[in-house]
Order: C-alpha cells, then sequence, then structure tokens
C-alpha cells in the first residue's frame, strides 16, 4: 500500500472560518480498509454547498471502489477474471479507461507496470490473506505463464476486456486510487470548488490553495526512520508514493517487498526504498511510482524527465543501516531533504 500524507492534516467535520475562508473536512473508509480525506477550502460557497460537494467527491470514489476492487464479487475486474480466455467481457466506461491508461503506462515503463500482476500476489502471499510464502523457481515460471499486460486486448467500441491466456487476473492496486482521486477533485470542482485537498490511502491531489492562502504542504515519509524526507508544497498537482517499507516481509532472514517485478515474478532488489512521483493527474503519478519503483532509479529517473510536468524523488538504500541515497529529476533540484 502507498503512503503519502498531509503535514497538518486535522480530521475535522464542520465549516469553521479561518480569516473569512471556510474549510470543511470529513473522512470516509473506501477500497476495504482505507481511509480517504477530503479537505476543502472557500470564501464564498455555505455549509452546505461545501458538504454537497464533498458528498459528490465520496460518490464517485465509491463508484471507483464498486466497479473496479477485486475484492467485490460482482465489480468488473472480479467478472472479467472469472471469465474465461477468449470471451469478450463487457465492463462500464470508466473502467475500460483505466485499463487504457494502464496500457499506455505499461508501454511507458516497458513493463515494469503490469495490471495482470495478481497471479504473483497471490503466489507470495500478499493476497487474499496475508500468508508469507517464498514460491519456487518453477512456481514463479508456472505463475509468469499467466502475467503481462499484451495478454490483454481491448475493444474500444464496446469496452470490453479479452484474456488471451488462461489464469490472467487483473489487479488495478497501482492505478485505481489514484484515478478515484482524480474523480473526486472532477466532482468537487463540478460543485464550484477551487481549492482542495484529496487523499485515498495516501494518494494526493491538490488544487487551488490552503486555507491561509499558501500552496498546499504534503510531507514525503522517510523510507527509513521517522518523519519526513522532504515537504513539498503545492497547487494543482498529484503526488503518490511508492515504497517497499510499507508491505513486506521477513523470512528466514530475507526481506520480500511487495513491489514484484512481472519479468522476474520476484519482489524488486534494486534497493529502491522509495519513489514519490509529482503529476497532474494521480492515475498517472499512482502508476508511475508502482513503475519505476520496478525499473530502478537510473531507468526510472530517465522515463520521467522524458515525461512532460512529471518530477520524482527516489530514495535508495546505501547499507543495511537504513542510510539511503535520494535522486530527484531536475524540476525538484533544490528540494530541501533530510537523508
Amino acid at each position: 500500500m502507498k503512503r503519502f500524507l498531509e503535514v497538518v492534516l486535522a480530521i475535522g467535520m464542520p465549516v469553521f472560518c479561518l480569516g473569512c475562508r471556510s474549510v470543511y473536512r470529513a473522512e470516509d473508509t473506501v477500497m476495504g480498509p482505507i481511509i480517504a480525506r477530503i479537505t476543502v477550502v472557500s470564501d464564498r460557497l455555505g455549509e452546505d454547498e461545501m458538504k454537497s460537494a464533498v458528498e459528490a467527491a465520496f460518490a464517485e470514489v465509491h463508484r471507483v471502489d464498486a466497479l473496479m476492487s477485486h475484492y467485490k464479487p460482482d465489480s468488473d475486474i472480479t467478472r472479467f477474471n472469472e471469465a474465461p480466455p477468449d470471451e469478450w467481457v463487457e465492463v462500464d466506461r470508466l473502467t475500460f479507461g483505466v485499463l487504457e491508461q494502464s496500457q499506455k503506462v505499461s508501454e511507458l515503463t516497458g513493463g515494469a507496470f503490469d495490471p495482470t500482476v495478481m497471479p504473483l500476489v497471490t503466489l507470495w502471499g500478499f493476497w487474499p490473506a496475508r500468508q508469507p510464502n517464498v514460491p519456487s523457481e518453477e512456481e514463479i515460471r508456472q505463475a509468469l505463464v499467466h502475467v503481462g499486460y499484451k495478454k490483454l486486448s481491448l475493444d474500444s467500441s464496446r469496452h470490453a476486456l479479452l484474456k488471451t491466456a488462461e489464469g490472467v487476473n487483473l489487479d488495478l492496486g497501482g492505478i485505481a486510487q489514484g484515478y478515484a482521486v482524480d474523480k473526486a477533485i472532477e466532482a468537487l470542482r463540478r460543485k464550484g470548488v477551487t481549492d482542495a485537498l484529496v487523499e485515498i490511502g495516501g494518494e494526493t491531489r491538490v488544487i487551488g490553495r490552503n486555507k491561509e492562502g499558501n500552496p498546499w504542504r504534503i510531507g514525503v515519509l522517510h523510507p527509513a526512520r521517522r518523519g519526513y524526507l522532504a515537504i513539498l508544497e503545492l497547487s494543482d498537482m498529484a503526488v503518490a508514493t511508492s515504497g517497499d517499507y510499507m508491505s513486506f516481509f521477513i523470512l528466514n532472514g530475507k526481506r520480500y517487498s511487495h513491489l514484484l517485478d512481472p519479468h522476474t515474478g520476484k519482489p524488486i532488489a534494486n534497493d529502491i526504498a522509495s519513489v514519490t512521483i509529482l503529476d497532474k493527474k494521480c492515475l498517472m503519478a499512482d502508476a508511475l511510482a508502482t513503475g519505476v519503483s520496478v525499473m530502478g532509479p537510473e531507468k526510472g529517473m530517465q522515463l520521467i524527465e522524458s515525461l512532460p510536468g512529471a518530477e520524482a524523488i527516489i530514495a535508495r538504500r546505501k547499507d543495511s543501516n537504513g542510510e539511503i541515497e535520494v535522486f530527484v529529476s531536475k524540476g525538484l533540484k533544490g528540494l530541501k531533504l533530510s537523508p
């Protein structure tokens, strides 16, 4: 699970006024145990209007959850995963759009980001129950037969999906949260909100300014110790962080990350501690954070610097004592870090 937190996030409920800019905050549980938080700031909307906007935003988040969560029995993703190969499965246009974007990110990352990674997630014991398992080389080889984004076909005329091999299963956990954040922001804007922060399980997007009229302050958690690696001041930007410190297990003294390489079928072994991506859309930041984690710092940074508007903070472990080295993209040069 990815984690990215606002530095100062008081979870309140009603509107209150600070310098005549009203603030409305609310939270909800979505996508299983994940907490979604929305903060709206306005100097012209009333409490009822702000509440209505937040409710509309949460409705969009729950809509994405209902369509794209693989643990919901009637979701689009579950219906596809249970379908046999060579059978077209029609899905909602939103689900189809996310899968189109998934395929584009898969191409950009050379398959490092792959929505068909579910067989590996299951094999290593990260789903459906947390049961750590180190599979044999033969088990990994067999699972890889069912993995590969090119084994998924899309028909835009029907919004339909097709698996071209047995056992191809989708997991949109690396992109759907970011998309839900984007949909929430769209809903807020339709309701006249110009200043807001939406955060779902760490995936964050801000528009406008905070209650003081300044850019939103967002903290990037340090991957090796308590505190923050960096503090970002942002307006109209999305941020997502992926890190192997967020979910892992240790067996026989060896650490295994939940970040799985679709090429090798194994947890990443490139010493990446965390990857933070900035982009205009949270969907893209979310997916790229995973993809760059698998690609590694050199190839990953090269990709980010080739994408207009994207920025990255990549932390790599230097030794077993928790020391890290940090790489930042050109647009973030001068950012104060706490390595």
